[in-house]
């Protein structure tokens, strides 16, 4: 028989729910589909249409109020970035606006 979750664990499933909500609400004008990668208990990584947000991500976006063109014009960064070094966190991103000029480190490969 399975047991009840603590009443702290249910309290942190409804309010990720909530910022889940929240999330998709303000960035996503057709959310088709919606899904937390691997375990829904886990909540760690969701998939909305083709694009993959952690809970960090999610909660700053809401916390410092980034817009959808932040966001976005950030997800296409961290692809550009799969191959360079990415310099700027994604709160930074949002302060400081389009910073993308230095946002990879520049620094040539030492070797011969």
């Amino acid at each position: 028989m399975a047991k009840t979750p603590p009443k702290e664990l249910r309290i942190w499933d409804w309010a990720t729910d909530r910022l889940v909500e929240a999330f998709i609400e303000k960035y996503f004008d057709d959310p088709s589909s919606v899904f937390w990668v691997g375990n829904d208990n886990d909540k760690d990584v969701l998939a909305v249409n083709d694009y993959f947000f952690s809970l960090e991500r999610i909660v700053d976006a809401l916390r410092y109020n980034a817009t959808p063109k932040q966001l976005f014009d950030y997800c296409d960064l961290e692809l550009e970035a799969r191959e360079k070094e990415l310099k700027v966190n994604f709160r930074n991103y949002i302060k400081n606006g389009n910073i993308k000029n230095w946002c990879f480190n520049t620094r040539k490969n030492s070797r011969k």
